[in-house]
């Protein structure tokens, strides 16, 4: 199809006109042609049909008296058709009686169809025509008719008609079209050469002479010169937005440029170049390599790498880097540009250079100051861990002091030693044991002094069983809150991909304690199949205390029977896990609601203002948040915890060192 585009629009017409009435002509020869060839079939069936019932009636009187020579004289007759190969009667016993051109045998006879039926087989008809007198039939008339050799003969003679049609068709076509081809091709060619001229040389002041005004070539041409017309009025208009522009783009807080975005040759750069770096226009774009050979050592690797990746990914992009100034001082430079892309390929950058070299000093020392607060926030917050492990420990052993407590005193008031004395009574009896147990009465009263004792003292062993057992609970319980400390503040400042539900588990036995001897009600509300998150486990557990700790502060004005803790957790998106601490306390005044993640802000008599602000600072670092919904004074408070859920396992980024 490349070679036809490329010719000239006249022939494109002749072979446009050419294929048309090709194609009509094919359409209606196709359609004439499967006309004539049904009708053929159709008439040389009906002959065949005709013809024989012509030769059977004539065969009845010969087939009646049994006179095969009348009967070989009557389909003898068929010499006068030469569309007749072989002709046969047949009695009804199937023995042959007359025959005209090759003897059909039975085996042929059998492909013949039933009577006055038709079969076309191997390019012959064959029909079948019963020979009749007063309804008896005489016997059958068999005729094979050659059809193939009738069809071609035809077949030839339309062959000689259709290429005769065609010649004449394509003659008179071509002198049609050339005829009347050059009345429209006339002014399109005419369009063409005052196009290329345009083109050629910018000129819009020239224009195309228009002959006819009524059809549609002329108006076209007179679209074609208003259209010149404008054009030449924009270019003068876009030239003076161009001188604008220019000045605009000088005028800008940062280095306007346009880039390659392979070789990263600068094609236009603004004259702040001069200016922020100590740089002519000039040198940027003489130079090829200009800009690669002015970026800071240490960021010259990492800058061209995402200069590349930024191309190929051709979307809007910012980031940065430093540049050696030419007075030799180190200037940040933030590269913000978009990406030019044709055809699926970057074609061009465009962007501006930003010199936010104050910026980044400024963060630096914000950044000092932040992490001098974080410190400081962060041991506040450990000394908070800690005192919640102390209050826990210390609730614990107030437990063990009252289980030794009562274990004492059962001992104090223990049966042993009226026991010891009977005992002493026995082995004074023991020369005549018997009769002290029979007839002292005393003795008698031995045995049932003994078994009472024996009961008392069964009884008493297992209530100091039950009793040493819980001792044991609650120092055992005592050695998991300090392992578990022990274990969180070895890990401090190591990203992990560890199991939500086991860290809130762990932050809940620190104050299981704490919440009973508060006589809190804690339920659990946790989601299955919860994706474990990439977090400190020191910063989480933190955190995490620090909202039990407030929510049971925040109670301890409710009846006791009615204190309420709920934990949720759950998805709060597809990639971040929520926990949410939810109390009935006294509530988050709506005036409070801005300031509680404020550092230093606090309503304890006897707190720091410090647990919040650092619990949301920690859950920041982690990549998550803190929030915080109340619906007023006394309507208790909810906080929520969202952190980022851990990449699927196989994944990269499995564990963070920071």
């Amino acid at each position: 199809m490349k070679p036809f585009r490329d010719r000239p629009i006249q022939q494109k017409m002749l072979v446009m006109t050419l294929l048309i009435c090709g194609a009509v002509l094919c359409v209606a020869i196709a359609a004439l042609f499967s006309f004539q060839v049904l009708n053929f079939r159709s008439n040389f069936q009906r002959d065949a049909a005709t013809l024989a019932v012509i030769i059977a009636n004539n065969s009845t009187a010969a087939m009646a008296f049994k006179d095969d020579k009348a009967a070989t004289e009557v389909v003898g007759a068929l010499k006068a058709k030469p569309t007749v190969v072989a002709a046969c009667l047949v009695l009804p016993d199937g023995s042959l009686f007359a025959h005209y051109g090759n003897t059909e045998d039975a085996k042929e006879l059998s492909q013949f169809p039933p009577a006055r039926e038709y079969r076309f087989k191997g390019g012959y008809l064959l029909f079948t025509q019963p020979v009749e007198l007063n309804q008896e039939q005489l016997g059958t008339l068999y005729l094979r008719f050659d059809f193939r050799r009738t069809f071609l003969e035809l077949l030839s003679f339309y062959a000689l008609v259709i290429l005769g049609i065609i010649i004449v068709s394509t003659g008179l076509a071509v002198f049609l079209s050339r005829r009347l081809g050059h009345t429209i091709t006339g002014p399109v060619l005419q369009l063409a050469q005052i196009a290329q001229i345009v083109g050629e040389k910018k000129d819009y002041s020239v224009r195309a002479s228009v002959s006819r005004r009524d059809d549609e070539l002329g108006r076209l041409t007179g679209a074609f010169n208003e259209m010149l017309s404008r054009i030449q009025s924009q270019d003068a208009a876009l030239n003076l937005s161009q001188q604008r522009m220019e000045a605009l783009i000088h005028s800008i807080d940062g280095i306007v440029w346009e880039r390659t975005p392979d070789t990263f040759r600068f094609t236009f750069i603004s004259r702040q170049s001069e200016d922020l770096i100590g740089y002519a226009p000039q040198a940027w774009l003489d130079q090829p390599n200009f800009w690669e050979e002015k970026l800071h050592p240490q960021d010259a690797a990492k800058a061209v790498q995402t200069g590349h990746e930024m191309a190929a990914r051709g979307e809007p992009y910012s980031y940065e880097y430093r540049m050696v100034a030419a007075d030799g001082r180190t200037v940040w430079i933030r590269e913000s540009g978009t990406v030019l892309v044709e055809k699926g390929q970057p074609v061009a950058m465009r962007g501006i250079f930003h010199d936010i070299t104050r910026q980044k000093l400024d963060a630096e020392q914000l950044d000092k100051l932040n992490r001098q607060l974080i410190d400081t926030s962060r041991s506040a917050g450990m000394a908070d861990v800690a005192t919640g492990v102390l209050h826990n420990v210390g609730n614990v052993l107030n437990s063990v002091s009252v289980s030794a407590t009562v274990v004492a005193d059962r001992l104090r008031h223990s049966k042993v030693l009226k026991l010891c004395r009977a005992t002493a009574m026995l082995r004074e009896q023991n020369s005549h044991l018997g009769d002290f147990l029979t007839t002292d009465p005393k003795g008698k009263l031995i045995p049932g002094f003994l078994s009472t004792v024996s009961e008392e003292l069964a009884s008493e062993r297992t209530e100091l069983i039950a009793r040493m057992d819980a001792v044991g609970e609650h120092i055992k319980h005592i050695r998991e809150i300090v392992t578990m400390q022990q274990n969180y503040a070895k890990v401090s400042g190591v990203y992990e991909n560890l199991s939500p539900m086991e860290l809130v588990e762990d932050g809940l036995r620190l104050n299981v304690a704490a919440f009973e001897r508060h006589h809190i009600e804690l339920v659990r509300e946790f989601e299955e199949n919860l994706p474990k998150v990439c977090v400190d486990r020191h910063k989480f557990l933190q955190i995490l205390i620090n909202l039990l700790r407030n929510a049971k502060h925040a109670m301890e004005h409710v009846v006791e029977r009615e204190r309420r803790m709920i934990i949720r957790m759950g998805m709060a998106s597809p990639d971040r896990v929520k926990v949410v601490v939810s109390d009935n306390g006294i509530g988050i005044p709506p005036e409070n609601m801005s300031k509680i993640f404020n550092h230093g802000f606090t309503t304890k008599k006897d707190g720091h203002g410090f647990g919040l602000h650092s619990g949301a600072n920690a859950a920041k670092e982690m990549g998550g948040s803190l929030t915080a919904r109340s619906d007023g004074h006394g309507q208790g408070a909810e906080f929520t915890l969202e952190l980022p859920a851990a990449p699927p396992p196989g994944s990269e980024g499995k564990t963070v060192h920071s």
